[in-house]
């Protein structure tokens, strides 16, 4: 199977990757898309003070730019906590780490956003700050402005399908888009994942992610595969409480597949 090749133009002034291939760890569902592919153009990324700039609020990446600075960077009645809706986002905004581009994807396919979102990932992966604590502010967020509701039904595909890969590599997918229903941690009428334009997201994992992977929808296997990930990526910096709650999960995870039948 011959490797997508995934091209990215960075705007920045620090020596960013260029040429990245993505990882090929996928699942059967979909490493097809490799299969005949022989480039994966990716559009350069740009830092959210270059939107701003350069393009206006009613822009698709304006609109994004707004919906971080104006909903993820504030707190929210419904959001069931005290604080911001997303805690990282003013210390990302702050250093500038959060970085956009937009798809002109108008037909989107299962494969097609598969290698989109890989090839991102190993660009994401070479990228600095690749470590310590700056890193866990940066932020890759990839916008498809003309995606209807199929649209978005694939990018929740692609997001379920290869989560666990990027969870194996100390990473997080999310997907955003206006009909997004997943609740809220702390509101189960909240909905935290809605934004003006449909995205899929890239970021480091976190300590606070355990609340991501230890759900009760999951099944025990993914779970197992999920908290296995997070306490090897993670497991020297958690704290002594997120360690025996990730522990307890996997374990009761575990004992549920071990009295399951075959």
């Amino acid at each position: 199977m011959k490797a997508a090749k995934a091209t990215l133009d960075i705007r920045t002034d620090d020596q960013s990757p260029r040429d990245h291939a993505p990882a090929a760890c996928l699942d059967n569902e979909a490493v097809n898309y490799a299969e005949g592919l022989t480039e994966v153009p990716l559009p350069r990324l740009m830092r959210v003070s270059e939107i701003e700039r350069n393009y206006g609020p009613a822009s698709p990446l304006g609109l994004v730019v707004g919906w971080i600075r104006g909903f993820l960077a504030r707190p929210h009645p419904e959001l069931g906590r005290p604080g911001l809706v997303c805690p990282f986002v003013p210390g990302a905004l702050k250093m500038d780490s959060i970085w956009l581009t937009e798809m002109a994807e108008t037909v989107p396919t299962f494969e097609r956003l598969s290698a989109i979102i890989t090839g991102y990932r190993s660009v994401f992966l070479e990228t600095e700050p690749k470590s310590g604590t700056e890193a866990m502010n940066k932020v890759f967020l990839v916008a498809f402005p003309s995606f209807g509701p199929d649209g978005t039904a694939v990018i929740e595909r692609v997001q379920s399908t290869l989560k666990r890969y990027f969870v194996d590599m100390g990473l997080l997918v999310g997907e955003f888009h206006s009909a997004n229903a997943n609740p809220g941690l702390h509101n189960p009428d909240f909905r935290p994942l809605r934004s003006p334009v449909p995205m899929l997201a890239i970021r480091h994992l976190v300590e606070s992610d355990l609340a991501f992977l230890n759900r009760d929808f999951y099944s025990p296997s993914l779970r197992a595969t999920y908290l296995r990930s997070y306490l090897f990526r993670l497991g020297g910096r958690l704290s002594q409480l997120k360690f025996n709650e990730a522990l307890d999960g996997l374990i009761s995870a575990e004992v549920v597949l071990a009295s399951s039948p075959d």
